[in-house]
């Protein structure tokens, strides 16, 4: 399941495992990956999906330094120890969720 971001970033920060998905609505890439994400949200369930509109939330954009979207940024404990842009398959995502898990 993906979550959409609702500004409390305290709820972020209390998985274990989190992945933020920087995105728009208006992104075509964005929205190209959208079918995808929600596989691998089902599939890995031990860790926390949000999607995070550019446009409500300047603040978080600051504070992990967004330039461009789709942004995946991946969180253990609330740090951030990946991230991920140029998005195009399942399998590169897949492949940072479990380095994730792993660490």
């Amino acid at each position: 399941m993906i979550r959409e971001f609702d500004g409390d970033f305290e709820k972020v920060e209390r998985a274990k495992y989190a992945l933020l998905w920087f995105s728009s609505p208006g992104c075509p890439p964005c929205r190209m990956i959208e079918p995808f994400m929600h596989e691998l949200s089902e599939e890995y369930e031990n860790v926390e999906f949000w999607e995070v509109d550019i446009n409500k939330h300047l603040a978080l954009i600051q504070k992990f330094d967004i330039l461009n979207v789709p942004t995946l940024v991946y969180l253990k404990e609330g740090r951030e120890v990946d991230r991920q842009n140029l998005i195009r398959r399942k399998e590169e995502v897949e492949e940072r969720i479990k380095q994730l898990l792993k660490g």
